[in-house]
């Protein structure tokens, strides 16, 4: 299957729905980011712009995500458009997570941390996206993380949480990662 975007490729946001997917002739692409999270006000069809196709080539193609199959590898480069298009910024929610007891200074950007929830200690492993100072901006990689309020993330929600709540995940796969905020 093909995972190089077209020109028919579009970004569709469903006010009704409250969903934003990108389309293209054969294929819906389903964006986990609600619409309260998005600057999206009314449904609307937007065209890939050529910054987007430019932007997803160059991570579809770098080494740095090489290791993952296409499938995901396109879902998790979307996601991250995504974010930079539409998602509202967002505020640190470090309550929801332990601190670390292995906590490091300074992440990668594509590096892949351990958050554990407050409560149940549930731990799911995040992608860090981005470092300012002492937060980071992360993407959950697993498929789902449970929270004791009943809250539940799903694979590609991100959420920003102060640097000492993050465990490194010792990995073999490559850590490298190009900055969705430095690629375009």
């Amino acid at each position: 299957m093909d995972f190089i975007p077209k020109a028919e490729w579009q970004w569709v946001f469903d006010q009704e729905q409250g969903k934003l997917s990108v389309v293209d002739r054969d294929r819906t692409f389903p964006i986990v980011y609600q619409s309260n999270m998005l600057r999206l006000q009314e449904s609307q069809v937007i065209s890939f712009t050529v910054e987007d196709v430019t932007r997803y080539i160059e991570f579809f193609e770098s080494d740095s995500l090489s290791h993952f199959e296409e499938s995901l590898r396109c879902k998790i480069i979307l996601h991250l458009i995504a974010i930079d298009v539409f998602h509202k910024p967002i505020m640190p929610k470090s309550w929801l997570f332990q601190t670390s007891e292995q906590a490091i200074s300074h992440y990668n950007n594509g590096e892949l941390a351990m958050l554990t929830t407050t409560g149940e200690l549930e731990s799911a492993k995040y992608m860090v996206l981005e470092q300012q100072d002492n937060f980071c901006l992360c993407m959950l990689f697993d498929h789902c993380h449970h929270f004791s309020n009943g809250k539940e993330f799903k694979q590609f929600q991100i959420i920003k949480v102060t640097v000492d709540k993050l465990t490194p995940c010792l990995s073999s796969q490559p850590q490298e990662w190009i900055s969705f905020q430095n690629a375009g």
